[in-house]
């Protein structure tokens, strides 16, 4: 298995990324990429073939394509596939084989008091992304339209993107730790039964935890605690089927597992700075 190298700082250049559907017998098209194409694939199937070498990337998985190896689909979907890519491009790096990361080789020199950390990540180039909550929540984050085209949009996707090699990283060196696992189980559970009356005390009864612990590992490990992140998901959901369907406020409410869609309203433009109407509009017209 290739990894891609590379030292940090300077840091990498996020280019642009967005959110993309391959419906049924649709693929890839070919062609030889200029930067990085990095594609992760939320549901279903992407088959790719690069310099002759093929991948089936599923859900759950990601693959990083390489600037001037010629990429393409070598077989349709054949289920509705949905994906995120992002293209990005890199100062220096390296293509090694089979490499074994540890703190060692990642902190390439320490700092001193003239001088900051130097890093040197090693990214595979095809994997399963680990803590896939946290990951996907971060890919969400990055591609998510500027609707409002902030002035500082572009400067927090480029972090975002940072933090995302950084957990790619991550994954390449440790184990998940109790917390995590706690986290990754309760956020399993919320991703399947949001769209029902979820409580947390259900919850910690079906993960047979304290309500206080899960909340404490939830926020250590994605920054969130229940709550937050039973928002998070729902208002997630609710975006999709806003910019992809033409379904009321309140059927999309109630899709989302919140009945009162006056609730869901003020909680909606809580979160995200408009109401459920004005993001139905933008995201139709972008």
């Amino acid at each position: 298995m290739d990894y891609v190298t590379f030292s940090l700082p300077p840091l990498p250049v996020f280019i642009k990324g967005a959110e993309s559907v391959f419906p049924t017998g649709k693929r890839h098209f070919r062609r030889t990429f200029t930067v990085f194409d990095l594609l992760y694939v939320k549901q279903g199937c992407l088959y790719m073939t690069e310099n002759g070498r093929e991948f089936a990337v599923g859900s759950g998985q990601y693959l990083l394509l390489i600037p001037g190896r010629e990429h393409y689909g070598h077989r349709p979907c054949r289920e509705r596939t949905e994906l995120v890519w992002l293209h990005f491009s890199l100062p220096d790096y390296e293509i090694v084989a089979d490499h074994i990361a540890s703190r060692q080789t990642v902190v390439e020199k320490e700092a001193t008091y003239t001088e900051p950390i130097q890093y040197r990540l090693s990214i595979r180039q095809y994997g399963e992304l680990k803590q896939r909550e946290r990951a996907e929540q971060l890919l969400s984050q990055i591609v998510e339209p500027n609707v409002e085209r902030d002035l500082d949009r572009p400067l927090r996707q480029l972090l975002l993107f940072v933090e995302f090699l950084w957990h790619l990283q991550k994954q390449e060196l440790s184990v998940p730790n109790a917390s995590e696992q706690v986290s990754a189980a309760a956020v399993a559970y919320i991703e399947k039964h949001f769209h029902e009356p979820v409580t947390l005390e259900r919850l910690a009864r079906e993960l047979r935890f304290h309500p206080d612990y899960i909340t404490r590992c939830m926020q250590k490990t994605i920054g969130m605690g229940f709550s937050h992140y039973l928002a998070y998901y729902r208002l997630s959901k609710a975006k999709q089927w806003l910019a992809e369907t033409n379904e009321t406020i309140e059927a999309i409410a109630k899709r989302v597992g919140i009945d009162d869609s006056a609730y869901f309203s003020r909680l909606f433009k809580k979160m995200e700075g408009m109401t459920p109407t004005e993001y139905r509009r933008i995201a139709q017209r972008v």
